[in-house]
């Protein structure tokens, strides 16, 4: 492991130590009398979140200096997310469900990794700048070299080429894996995520509409929160309220989108996928608060559930159509990886017809025109109006629905099949 390595290793290491003790600052805060509270907020936060910029310097002395809006880039970032520890860990003591300490066990870890994606993007930047002694670029603007013959797909001047073994990950491991992930939500484990998207629609309905709306826990049954409406009755509330099925689904195929086996297309994949997951996350979740916002609303001034339940879910779903454009914005190897595919599978189909032209071809030096018009991928207008042309022009001759080879013109005729467009050097497209 190199000096540049550990360096990144160790700065991830500290910001998230910093985090890690926002988080407990954030969670002791209610422990303490007020002067130490303010101690709290208005010090010892802010000196993580000075630190957390100092700290990025252990970094960059490998290379010449980085521009001072990536580093301040890098360290807003640093800072929303020890920021959002400490919310997490001031948010903890108020909080009724039995489960609530387990918003930390399962939104520490992740903002860790977090941590880890951020600082490894500010080393990516540090690497597209030259060494101090050395003088030289470490990222090469090269196309890796892929040695067996994969189709290619070009989209934005970036080469794509896939395995298949990523493609059947992606098309057998997303729908387990989204699965996975929300039984794992659904789990009374995880029910702080019921308290905390109850409550917050119950803020906004008080704030918007002064309906004078409650939040109700008790924790038995599998429904242990749930609205009390004014005049109205009780909401029960489970898991599939929190919107939490819709990040699954887009969680799943956002981790598990394949890589472009071209580096220079790849090099970046994670820093995009990472964008995409939480933006996506964060279009669901208000999304799904609107929605509740405005269904809990029509109940309330007399709309009958079964009336607006279904049909306003169902409206909202028109958000996962913007969600599959901001993917393709930012990973395009999604729709992509589906056209290659559909292009391996070309591509094999392809090679079987060529096969057995060969096959033919060897044995009675003639082939059906159908099968020589499908590799040539010629419609059947072009066909019609230039088959016999183009037959004549190799030497090639036409009887009924067969197209005759010389024997003279056997080796040629093979040896164009076999090219990767045939006969295309040729002349013929």
């Amino acid at each position: 492991m190199n000096s540049v390595i550990k360096k990144k290793i160790t700065v991830w290491i500290i910001v998230s130590i910093n985090l890690v003790i926002a988080f407990f600052s954030g969670l002791l805060i209610p422990e303490f009398e007020i002067i130490y509270r303010i101690l709290f907020g208005f010090v010892i936060i802010p000196a993580l979140i000075a630190f957390d910029f100092f700290i990025l310097d252990l970094l960059t002395r490998e290379f010449k200096p980085l521009s001072i809006s990536k580093k301040i880039t890098i360290w807003v970032f640093l800072c929303l997310n020890l920021l959002f520890a400490f919310i997490i860990g001031s948010t903890i003591p108020y909080m009724e469900s039995n489960a609530k300490y387990n918003m930390g066990v399962v939104m520490i870890p992740l903002l860790i990794i977090l941590n880890y994606i951020i600082v490894d993007r500010f080393h990516f930047y540090l690497k597209n700048t030259e060494f101090k002694d050395g003088g030289y670029t470490t990222r090469k603007n090269e196309h890796s070299q892929i040695k067996d013959k994969k189709p290619i797909i070009e989209f934005n001047g970036k080469t794509y080429i896939f395995s298949i073994r990523s493609l059947i990950i992606l098309a057998v491991g997303a729908p387990l894996l989204s699965y996975g992930i929300y039984q794992f939500f659904d789990t009374p484990f995880n029910f702080w995520l019921h308290e905390i998207v109850v409550k917050q629609t119950v803020f906004f309905l008080n704030l918007l509409f002064n309906m004078g709306a409650e939040s109700a826990y008790a924790p038995v049954g599998t429904h242990h929160w749930s609205f009390e409406i004014p005049n109205r009755g009780k909401i029960y509330f489970q898991t599939f309220c929190t919107g939490i099925q819709a990040i699954c689904v887009f969680a799943a195929l956002i981790l598990l989108i394949p890589h472009s086996q071209d580096s220079e297309t790849s090099h970046d994949i994670i820093w995009r996928k990472t964008k995409a997951l939480i933006i996506s996350s964060a279009i669901f979740y208000v999304v799904n608060i609107i929605r509740m916002i405005i269904q809990i609303y029509l109940y309330y001034i007399g709309y009958a559930w079964e009336d607006i339940h279904y049909s306003i879910s169902a409206a909202s779903s028109f958000i996962a159509a913007i969600i599959i454009l901001l993917l393709h914005k930012w990973i395009p190897e999604f729709i992509i990886s589906i056209l290659y595919g559909g292009a391996l599978v070309d591509k094999k189909i392809k090679e079987n017809r060529k096969e057995t032209i060969s096959e033919m071809i060897k044995q009675s030096h003639k082939v059906p025109l159908n099968l020589i018009r499908k590799v040539l991928k010629m419609d059947k207008k072009t066909y019609q109006n230039n088959m016999i042309s183009w037959a004549s022009k190799f030497g090639y001759s036409i009887k009924g629905d067969f197209l005759i080879i010389p024997e003279d013109r056997v080796e040629k005729f093979l040896e164009m099949l076999a090219w990767e467009k045939s006969f295309e050097k040729e002349g013929v497209n």
